[in-house]
């Protein structure tokens, strides 16, 4: 549409480019934002999940975005296995982002989450902004991130003050949740940190309340982190949550969404990743994959999966036996 040397930019990338931008540069025409209605439904708005597994040494996330044919794991997954996970959303950065490289550096050394967060706020400065013509107001970068880290011992978070007055002041987008919140869980075994922007309210509650949750009602098996960061998912979507404009354009709580597990030796453990284009729910989608993951990694003593197979085999095995007798006598 418009050359990135002319210094103009799409809504899109204003905020949520997939490179690092010299945003005191950009200005939102007054063209541009008559074109608004057009680029909304790729601008995308997000809620997600990190977590840790004290005792198999597990880190993992999952989340989903309004962003059509885009893939919200590469954008937003960053983990140092058998050490801390990270979530960066709002405002994206670059997978090879010097932020991001510094705060995978220290996630490695198993550096502090608050200097982790506190390092990657300071190399995004105010030198950093875009600038719009409406309201004619300049917001530093910063302002428009949001991350969200865990790790064995603890965990923490960051959103910036100007989520809100952004997506509202450009798109009028108003009443929804920027936040991101926390906690220890289990004994301290689980440590998850839950975070949303731009998604109704009540989201990161139903994150909270479905990691949590002790009734399987949907069968994903909760002996694991990977059963609860389902059942978290799931909660978002069931609930009629998640993403405002993904809800009020085809009732859906996002186009795309994953859910990831490294193991302690940095191999996965699960990996699923729907990258969908609006025209159906993908937490709907995950939770079929999910359940054929699960019947090849069952909960201890459950019976699906690969323990049922098992027993329909030697229920077969007893069937036959028993035609045979009756054929012999």
């Amino acid at each position: 549409m418009f050359a990135e040397d002319s210094g103009y930019l799409t809504i899109m990338d204003l905020l949520y480019s997939n490179r690092r931008l010299d945003t005191s540069k950009l200005h939102v025409t007054g063209f541009l934002l008559c074109l608004v209605a057009f680029f909304m439904p790729i601008v995308t708005a997000t809620y997600s999940i990190v977590a840790t597994d004290a005792k198999t040494r597990q880190v993992g996330g999952a989340g989903a975005t309004c962003l059509e044919d885009r893939d919200i794991f590469e954008a937003l997954y960053r983990s140092a296995p058998n050490r801390s996970v990270l979530h960066t959303q709002g405002l994206l950065l670059d997978r090879d982002d010097p932020i991001v490289m510094i705060a995978l550096d220290m996630m490695q050394k198993d550096e502090s989450l608050d200097d982790i967060l506190n390092a990657m706020q300071g190399l995004d400065t105010a030198n950093y902004t875009f600038t719009t013509s409406l309201d004619d107001f300049e917001i530093p970068n910063v302002d428009v991130r949001q991350y969200g880290i865990a790790d064995f011992y603890s965990q923490a978070g960051y959103t910036g003050t100007s989520l809100a007055s952004v997506w509202y002041g450009i798109f009028g987008i108003n009443g929804t949740e920027q936040v991101d919140v926390g906690k220890k869980f289990e004994n301290d075994r689980y440590i998850y940190h839950t975070m949303g922007n731009v998604v109704t309210k009540g989201t990161v509650g139903a994150l909270q309340r479905g990691f949590e949750n002790q009734n399987d009602d949907f069968n994903f098996g909760l002996c694991d982190m990977a059963g609860k960061l389902m059942t978290a998912m799931n909660g978002v979507a069931a609930g009629g949550f998640g993403d405002a404009r993904c809800l009020n354009d085809g009732g859906k709580s996002a186009t795309g969404a994953y859910l990831h597990i490294d193991n302690a030796d940095g191999t996965a453990l699960i990996h699923i990743n729907k990258i969908g284009d609006g025209t159906s729910e993908p937490v709907e989608e995950m939770k079929e994959t999910f359940h054929q993951w699960r019947k090849d990694n069952p909960c201890p003593g459950d019976s699906s999966g690969a323990s049922m197979r098992l027993e329909f085999a030697f229920t077969t095995l007893l069937s036959m036996f028993g035609i045979l007798c009756s054929i012999v006598s």
